[in-house]
């Protein structure tokens, strides 16, 4: 028989944004990042298009 856990919203919240901070800080170990001048020029080129 499986137990259900309710969490608050609160905590549901805490545990996202916990869970976001890991999976950025594991990029960082990786050196998984993206070239920011590279994918700002990127976005720029697709905002230009959009016009």
């Amino acid at each position: 028989m499986e137990t259900a856990l309710n969490y608050s919203q609160d905590e549901l919240i805490k545990m996202e944004i916990r869970n976001f901070v890991n999976d950025g800080l594991q990029d960082v170990y990786n050196n998984n990042l993206l070239d920011f001048n590279a994918t700002f020029d990127e976005l720029e080129k697709r905002y230009d298009a959009i016009e």
